[in-house]
């Protein structure tokens, strides 16, 4: 909890700060558990597993011609881990927070996004696990949904007319 939810992990996701810097922080204010700290910084990444389901979901829109982009909340890590994950794959383009300095829901990211790719706000649908994000997108003209599961999702783009 110290490690990833902690003010460092935020920072990380802002690009304002450095992993070793980051562990350096938390290991001050826990000592006892400094080398701890440091494996979870290394290997954390190594765990990461698509939410079940979403892959299929992913692969179905790609199928079916949709561009398909990542906006996300994460470190400079992200660059090294998103090749591990097969998920990924199908993804058009990424915008991580930490290398644009921005962090969602600033309306400024979302912007980003739709400029870098070209994209027209009205035609794109963004979905979240967070209501904050969601409202961020909506801000910029992008229609949200707000992620609540794989299967709760794939109902939701079959009554949207999306599958």
């Amino acid at each position: 909890r110290e490690l990833f939810g902690g003010p460092e992990w935020r920072q990380l996701d802002a690009g304002t700060i450095s992993e070793d810097a980051a562990v350096a922080r938390v290991q001050a204010r826990i000592p006892r558990y400094a080398a701890q700290v440091r494996r979870a910084m290394d290997e954390w990444s190594n765990h990461f597993v698509p939410m079940p389901g979403m892959q299929g979901l992913v692969a179905r829109l790609k199928a079916q011609g949709y561009g398909l982009y990542l906006l996300s909340n994460a470190g400079l890590s992200f660059f090294s881990y998103y090749k591990k994950a097969e998920v990924f794959r199908y993804f058009d383009g990424f915008v991580i927070s930490a290398k644009e300095k921005l962090l969602k829901p600033d309306p400024a990211l979302y912007r980003r996004l739709l400029d870098r790719y070209r994209l027209k706000a009205e035609e794109c649908l963004f979905i979240d696990d967070l209501r904050e994000n969601i409202e961020g997108a909506e801000r910029v003209g992008i229609k949200g949904h707000c992620f609540a599961g794989s299967e709760e999702l794939e109902r939701y783009l079959k009554r949207s007319g999306i599958l």
